[in-house]
């Protein structure tokens, strides 16, 4: 499984992508970050050997000739005559600003660096302005530095949004590819979910990758030979120690960490059990257990308190191993490094110990980011495992080779053993009959939702049957056009939301070849016209998330003149659930007498009006017809039609429930 995330991720965002575009400037940015972090430490380098050494250097005589062209023609302290070979003396130069760090980098690869500065900028050469200057570069440094910081950041997340932006079209056109599929209605939920959260924590991970990579890791190769570059076997001799206490330290964490969740786990498990005991009270006084459950209580208490107790002596000990451990780094650290600057001064110093101590600090971020990196990481890999899952998916309908369009049905529609399973579940439809004549009004019932839904999803074929066929006038639908069959098959759903638009968009679907005017007419054929006039802006008015909510009546007569507007020769009409008032009722019945004028209607019912208004009714059960006939008719025939007819509209539900 890890395997397949680390694949699905590296499919989202290969590696080729870190060096394209906006990623490649971040890591640009972040290198740059990383070499001005090298020399701010350097300038902190310079600032501490200006305070220790005070400007001050002492050379025997005979190094003066190697002292010359590193510092240039700016000693008058060189005395007049070289001494005869042979006598031993000193030359001391005082005052002369970073001369001292000059002379102690000559043998290293950024001495002439430091010497040309040295010899081209006289600010350096004496203590107050070096000292000046020194400050205020460390504070330029320090500002360069941010801005650049921010700028990687600023790239890294233009990254992870330029992503996600692309795959969120991408789950979009594949939402609307499998989205009519969605028996269950579930699948929105689960796209949204994708959609917004997981899509995020893919943002968040494809940010890291880019920004700590790109800053962090060159970082602390950086660091580690600026360290090397001081003094190589020290260094060594330094790092041995740091990184066995990093790594140990570590562990100790990840070790502690799995038993403080073991700890509180089962602490949880017993204080459940405690709190269970205060259910329990009327059986402890009616069977006179007090005894007992007295002393089941103290156990279950006192291994609570064991538990918890377990967990803080665990963290204890972890504290102070890890404490032991970082100690005893610093004191190998220290004394190797306090023990070179006391017995080989000229290899290395005091100011350059501090500037090695200074690389050793700066470390540890670096570090802690890369080792978290990798933890961090798995939510968004597992974020585009399931991104790519879904929209890896094929669509469960689609368009045959060669399809004809499609006549408006005039005759019959009829299911010809028509099976369908739920996928992964169970099977819904079993060689599923039916005939049905055009021009008349259907109802499709049944004990499971899923069946009749089903039915209806496989008219427009939001759905495909899994075998068996659909015939429109004996036609089967498989082999028309998508298009002309939605445009004959239209669906309303009774909790079918809003567009985010206006309320003539929400209408026409934004299709320019409906005019305001047949809007208009449409809206006032299902009674929506009065209650759009009293919005804040009428056709105009903004609908959707960001705009008005329409309640449940409002938004179902709108859904009746979207569909109403384009005249379909089936209508496929499933009620909403939730109850309506009076005069919503009223006028929705009213819409019907004109819909159902002309064209095949079927219903799924949520109302006891619609069902005796209904030509026929189709029972469904077990995938199969059940049963058929009007309203009046089956309740008299049929006992499980009576049964589902009670279990919706009895008397004794809710007053709250619709059932006219």
């Amino acid at each position: 499984m890890a395997g397949s995330e680390r694949n699905a991720f590296q499919q989202v965002f290969p590696n080729k992508e870190l060096f394209r575009r906006s990623s490649r400037s971040a890591l640009i940015w972040s290198g740059l970050s990383s070499l001005l972090l090298c020399l701010l430490l350097f300038d902190l380098y310079l600032f501490a050997d200006l305070l220790i050494d005070r400007g001050e250097l002492s050379i025997p005589g005979s190094e003066i000739e190697t002292l010359t062209p590193l510092a240039g023609d700016i000693l008058p302290e060189l005395p007049s005559r070289v001494p005869n070979q042979g006598q031993n003396f000193r030359v001391t130069f005082r005052n002369r600003g970073i001369l001292p760090a000059v002379w102690w980098s000559r043998n290293r690869y950024w001495g002439p660096a430091v010497a040309w500065s040295f010899r081209e900028f006289e600010v350096l050469q004496t203590n107050q302005s070096a000292l000046l200057v020194l400050i205020l570069s460390a504070a330029f440094i320090g500002v360069v530095r941010s801005r650049m910081l921010s700028r990687a950041r600023t790239l890294s997340a233009r990254v992870g949004l330029d992503v996600v932006t692309r795959l969120r079209k991408t789950l979009h056109r594949q939402s609307l590819r499998l989205g009519p599929s969605d028996v269950e209605q579930r699948d929105a939920d689960r796209v949204y979910e994708m959609f917004t959260t997981e899509i995020d924590k893919l943002r968040q991970g494809i940010f890291l990758r880019v920004y700590h990579l790109g800053r962090y890791l060159p970082e602390l190769v950086l660091l580690v030979a600026l360290s090397i570059s001081i003094h190589w076997l020290v260094a060594l001799q330094c790092l041995i120690p740091l990184g066995a206490c990093w790594v140990l330290v570590q562990v100790a964490h990840r070790r502690f960490e799995a038993a403080r969740r073991l700890s509180e786990d089962r602490a949880r498990s017993d204080l459940q059990l405690l709190a269970e005991g205060l259910h329990k009270t009327r059986l402890v006084r009616g069977y006179g257990m007090e005894d007992f459950e007295h002393e089941q209580f103290q156990k279950s208490l006192e291994r609570f308190s064991k538990n918890v107790k377990s967990l803080s002596q665990e963290e204890t000990s972890t504290r102070w191993n890890v404490r032991f451990l970082v100690m005893a780094s610093v004191i190998i650290v220290l004394f190797l490094i306090g023990k070179k600057v006391l017995l080989a001064p000229n290899q290395l110093s005091a100011p350059a110990a501090f500037f090695m101590l200074a690389a050793f600090s700066c470390m540890h971020r670096p570090l802690e980011s890369l080792w978290l990196l990798q933890f961090e990481f798995g939510a968004a890999r597992q974020a585009a495992s399931k991104i790519k899952r879904y929209t890896g998916e094929i669509p469960e309908v689609g368009q045959a080779v060669g399809a004809k369009f499609l006549q408006p049905v005039a005759k019959s529609i009829q299911f010809e053993a028509v099976t369908y399973d739920l996928p992964g579940k169970y099977r819904l439809l079993d060689k599923f009959d039916l005939k049905l004549p055009a021009g008349g009004v259907t109802a499709f019932v049944s004990l499971d939702p899923l069946e009749s839904r089903a039915l209806a999803y496989l008219l427009p074929r939001f759905i495909e049957p899994h075998s068996g066929r659909i015939l429109f006038d004996g036609e089967d639908i498989a082999w028309v056009t998508l298009e002309s069959l939605r445009a004959e098959a239209i669906y309303v759903g009774g909790t079918d939301p809003s567009f985010t638009g206006t309320v003539f968009e929400n209408i026409t679907c934004g299709r320019e070849e409906y005019s305001l005017q047949k809007a208009t007419q449409a809206a006032k054929s299902v009674h929506a016209h009065n209650f759009i006039l009293k919005l804040s802006q009428g056709y105009e008015t903004f609908l959707g998330e960001h705009g008005e909510q329409l309640g449940v009546g409002e938004g179902f007569r709108l859904g009746l003149a979207r569909a109403a507007l384009r005249d379909p020769a089936l209508m496929i009409i499933e009620e909403p659930a939730t109850p309506l008032d009076d005069d919503t009722k009223s006028m929705i019945d009213d819409a019907y007498n004109r819909l159902l004028e002309n064209r095949t209607v079927i219903f799924l019912p949520t109302r006891l009006s619609t069902l005796r208004r209904a030509d026929q009714i189709i029972l469904v059960h077990a995938g199969k017809v059940e049963a058929t006939g009007k309203h009046a008719q089956l309740v008299k025939t049929s006992q499980m039609y009576r049964h589902w007819e009670y279990t919706r509209f009895n008397e004794f539900q809710s007053a709250d429930r619709s059932t006219e």
